[in-house]
């Protein structure tokens, strides 16, 4: 019994490690629309320091479009975003995005 919850523990689960990082949006680049979002942030951290291009790509289109929707939302506005990325991810792809109050 034990063995067999031990393989539904490692099998069973698709944890992925996160970072994120919070700042301003300061550029935003709709060329690549509807399929990837592009743009900078005046945050970074170790992975995806300060001036790296932040990218925002799934496979539903409508995801890519809201997301830019609320990033450009936050670029006007001058709120900050939390921009998450998958642990060590050096291309910087986003994983979750949060709008912040504040």
């Amino acid at each position: 019994m034990k063995f067999i919850i031990f393989l539904l523990f490692i099998f069973g689960f698709s944890a992925h490690a996160v970072e994120f990082f919070e700042g301003k949006v300061t550029s935003l680049e709709p060329s690549y629309l509807p399929t990837t979002v592009a743009f900078h942030m005046d945050a970074g951290n170790t992975t995806c320091p300060v001036g790296t291009q932040l990218k925002w790509s799934k496979a539903d289109q409508e995801n890519n479009k809201a997301v830019y929707s609320t990033l450009l939302s936050a670029m006007i506005s001058g709120k900050k975003v939390r921009f998450y990325i998958n642990t060590g991810d050096t291309a910087c792809n986003g994983q979750y995005l949060h709008l912040l109050a504040d």
